[in-house]
């Protein structure tokens, strides 16, 4: 009731102050809400009654102002409170309230019951609690311990205890059936470990043998190239000797011989002049590999132009027309490059028959690479011997119809080979050819 007392005299403070005697009225209808006040009343510091409030059923008569505290009358209690004003501490008035002893009553005991009742709840719940740490929580936690061992030691093994067959049992079987299935697969991925371990150790050997087989390589490529050099210089002397010595007998004793003998002087002359050109030719093959220079940004315009320059009598003889596209910069060693360009454009003058050669010198980008097409309109190659032309030696046609060694496209291929490039033919026969090779791009 002091509660409810000191709300109703801090509301009416101002009603009070300013004589409002409806706002008063309504402060007090408020308890209307407690069905255990019976009346209540507002009175003056001079202690005339300014607003009051009565429950329906209830006396309407209300007593004079009282001093400040509690009385018990019968079966009510009266409750009298100084209303002080905030500031001043004055009186502004006092409040009266009068409730139903039998309304507190119940209500108490109602209190009580709920008091009875939440406690018996807090105690079953406190017993379900238990119950269910000892059915739950403590399986839950001896997972969680054993998923902890398992993080910190890496030992798989391990399993955590069933305590129940319910779905807790079933989330503990589960669970060591997940350690179970790791432990296994742990146990596979250490023998891969072993083993890939071992095969690393193998490759090493295996790389340690390739690079002492390319030193060896090395050294024999180096030790056979001065023996070709060797070779060559010995055998080309005495050719030119048989050469020299046939001719001069030619000379100074032709009316010696019949046209049979001259015949057979010629072909002297003449094999000692191939097999001359045939050792040159293997030298210079042999030197495509070892002789090479560092390959460096290069412009094919520059090549092209000294491959043109070096092949102009043939260019003019055969009336042949050469065109191209706007050339890039590679990466290569310009001699070996002006080679290549060379050979192909000599193959597409010579291999032309009776048409006038007309060549092309198509480029296209692939990647990283520069794709050469050099396209011709002669006598064309068999689908099946796309791949013997660029066998050193290998010729398809004879001496007396088209001159030459049969290295040409030999080199070509070992120096695209050298650039990191790689080189092909598309042909059908009498409807020429297209040598397509490709090399890098200038970094």
């Amino acid at each position: 009731m002091r509660t409810q007392a000191q709300v109703v005299g801090q509301t009416s403070i101002a009603a009070l102050s300013f004589n409002d005697v409806q706002a008063a009225t309504e402060y007090l209808a408020a308890l209307k809400a407690k069905p255990s006040i019976a009346a209540g009343a507002l009175y003056r510091p001079d202690g005339k009654l300014f607003a009051s409030y009565t429950k329906a059923g209830s006396p309407a008569t209300l007593p004079k102002m009282q001093s400040p505290g509690y009385r018990i009358h019968g079966g009510e209690v009266e409750l009298y409170h100084l209303i002080l004003q905030p500031k001043s501490s004055e009186a502004a008035g006092t409040v009266y309230l009068r409730a139903d002893l039998q309304q507190i009553t119940r209500t108490i005991r109602y209190g009580g019951i709920v008091f009875l009742v939440m406690l018996v709840s807090l105690c079953a719940g406190w017993w379900i609690s238990t119950r269910q740490q000892q059915l739950i929580s403590t399986p839950i936690l001896e997972i969680a311990s054993v998923a902890q061992a398992v993080i910190d030691r890496k030992d798989y093994s391990l399993r955590a205890a069933k305590y129940s067959n319910d779905e807790i049992g079933s989330l503990t079987d589960a669970f060591n059936q997940m350690l179970a299935h790791i432990q296994e697969r742990d146990a596979r991925l250490i023998a891969f470990n072993e083993s890939l371990q071992k095969e690393i150790e193998e490759r090493k050997q295996t790389q340690l043998a390739l690079k002492h087989n390319m030193q060896e390589l090395a050294r024999s490529n180096a030790e056979l190239e001065q023996f070709a050099y060797v070779s060559s210089h010995d055998l080309q002397e005495p050719l030119r000797m048989v050469a020299s010595y046939t001719q001069l007998l030619e000379k100074r004793y032709s009316d010696k011989f019949d046209e049979k003998g001259l015949l057979f002087m010629h072909y002297i002359v003449d094999g000692a002049k191939r097999m001359q050109q045939l050792i040159d030719d293997l030298l210079m093959f042999s030197r495509v590999g070892t002789r090479g220079k560092e390959l460096q940004p290069i412009a094919i315009e520059s090549v092209l132009r000294t491959a043109l320059l070096n092949l102009r009598p043939a260019i003019q003889e055969s009336g042949a027309k050469i065109s191209h596209d706007p050339f890039p910069v590679v990466m290569g060693d310009a001699t070996q490059l002006t080679q290549v360009f060379q050979n192909l454009l000599s193959n597409a003058i010579k291999f032309c028959g009776k048409n006038i050669p007309l060549v092309h010198i198509g480029v296209t980008k692939k990647d990283n690479y520069w794709q050469f097409a050099i396209e011709d309109n002669g006598i064309g190659i068999e689908p099946e011997h796309f791949d013997r032309i660029f066998v050193i030696f290998q010729r398809l046609h004879g001496r007396t119809d088209y001159p030459g060694s049969g290295i040409g496209l030999a080199i070509c291929k070992k120096i695209v080979d050298r650039h990191g490039g790689h080189i092909w033919v598309e042909s059908h026969p009498a409807q020429g050819a297209t040598f397509y090779f490709t090399l890098k791009e200038a970094l």
